[in-house]
């Protein structure tokens, strides 16, 4: 009789567990923290309901708020997720090769060109250049699904087997070659290459600069000062910025090259360079507590001692210019000459903030980094969603370069061409077209979007 009574009480407790729905207020902590922090932030704060459902899995919930255009807003539920790039400024693990992430048209495999190697990493001193292609890392071979996240992976040492292109049937072959290269933690230095060119009796400026980064107690700043300071030195009175591959970053390294490239008049007359646009909520508090005036809504130029004193500046971009990048030229477009030469620019006219959990009372284990402002010129042009398009349309070969700085490169030789009077239509400077698609870089995008990491909000 005691074994029944037992069982009976068992499946009555079964029972009355199968009839308890899911927790209604499982998620309501986290979902708050979102929900209270999207209102405050998200640039585009009216998706945001006014209640808290906690049955909602909270990356599930912070989705539902985005809007229809917004590809760059994501959370992450464990901060330590976020990549490195992301929560630091300038260090990285790496070997220090740029990639370009590639596949033939209708097949899975993929592979990786380098873009440019940055100086004084093991890349550099172990001979890789611009324009090695690999197709394997650690004796795996790379497809559309691991390419990315194989290259990105964090250990000591990285192998690469390399292949070799062929144009006639569009193919990539392995050539045997491998090497074992340290993966190092460095801040990579953003000025890649620089040179002063003499072409009719003028000295023109070449700043090959790849992240706009302040580095520790702002020496990457510091770098690109002594870089002008030099070339004023020299008597230079055109300058080519190379931003091609350039993902944006930090709106101060922005602001000090503005500064020196900007007309002298505007600077020392503080006009303005950019306006920043947030939603309601947010703008508002700016200003009762900073006034109509602060900074966080407008940033003018200053007057600087390492001013160039130019008329008009050469920008060279593609797809990859975004974020930052496209703030600083179509900040100076209203205050000069701007002569754009590359590709069409990415179209990303909007900055990111970090948002951590672990700051919150109480605390928890995600992180989350909408976008939360908007960036104009001092003409309110930012509606620019298919982003700036160039003056002199120009395309590279990456599977066939030249290296940066040779004054044969497409993107180098039509700008100085162009400073001697060519290249004056858009149709006027073509060369050989990408031979291969892109694979999506978000680690890369994600970092650009990142404009004010000392002032995030928490």
């Amino acid at each position: 009789m005691k074994k029944l009574t037992g069982n009976i009480f068992f499946l009555s407790v079964i029972f009355l567990l199968s009839c308890v729905g899911p927790n209604e207020d499982e998620f309501t902590e986290v979902n708050s923290w979102i929900r209270e922090n999207m209102e405050e932030n998200y640039l585009w704060n009216e998706r945001v309901p006014e209640n808290v459902d906690g049955s909602i899995v909270p990356n599930s919930y912070f989705g539902s708020m985005l809007d229809p255009d917004d590809f760059d807003s994501y959370i992450v539920d464990d901060v330590k997720l976020l990549p490195s790039e992301v929560t630091s400024d300038a260090t990285v693990f790496t070997t220090g090769l740029s990639p370009v992430f590639g596949r033939f048209s209708n097949s899975f495999d993929a592979f990786i060109v380098a873009e440019f190697i940055y100086p004084n990493t093991p890349a550099d001193t172990s001979g890789l250049n611009r324009g090695d292609i690999i197709i394997e890392i650690d004796g795996a071979p790379l497809t559309v699904f691991n390419v990315v996240e194989l290259f990105y992976a964090e250990k000591s040492t990285t192998t690469y087997t390399f292949g070799r292109y062929n144009a006639a049937d569009q193919t990539i072959t392995s050539t045997d070659d491998t090497i074992s290269l340290p993966q190092v933690e460095i801040e990579l230095n953003p000025i890649v290459h620089t040179d002063v060119i003499e072409q009719n009796g003028t000295k023109i400026g070449y700043l090959f600069y790849n992240e706009f980064v302040d580095g520790e107690n702002d020496k990457y700043i510091d770098s690109v000062d002594v870089v002008f300071q030099d070339m004023i030195a020299q008597g230079v009175t055109e300058m080519i910025v190379d931003l091609r591959y350039n993902n944006g970053g930090s709106f101060d390294a922005a602001k000090n090259i503005g500064n020196s490239l900007v007309a002298q008049s505007a600077a020392q007359n503080e006009e303005i360079f950019v306006k920043f646009k947030y939603n309601a909520i947010q703008e508002q508090r700016i200003i009762d507590e900073e006034g109509e005036d602060s900074e966080s809504l407008r940033i003018k130029f200053d007057s600087d001692p390492d001013n160039l004193g130019l008329q008009s500046v050469y920008f060279l971009t593609s797809s990859e210019t975004s974020n930052t990048s496209e703030l600083l030229i179509n900040g100076l477009i209203p205050h000069m000459a701007v002569n754009i030469i590359g590709g069409q620019t990415s179209g990303q006219f909007y900055g990111s903030t970090v948002i951590k959990g672990e700051d919150a009372t109480p605390q928890n284990n995600y992180a989350m980094v909408p976008v939360n402002l908007r960036y104009e010129n001092s003409e309110g042009n930012a509606d620019l969603f298919m982003g700036l398009e160039p003056d002199v349309f120009v395309s590279e070969n990456l599977l066939d370069p030249f290296q940066i700085g040779d004054l044969n490169e497409p993107f180098l030789k039509a700008a100085l061409e162009r400073i001697s009077g060519g290249s004056q239509s858009v149709q006027g400077q073509t060369d050989q077209k990408q031979q291969f698609e892109k694979i999506r870089d978000i680690r890369a995008e994600r970092k650009g979007s990142i404009l004010f990491r000392s002032a995030e909000k928490n």
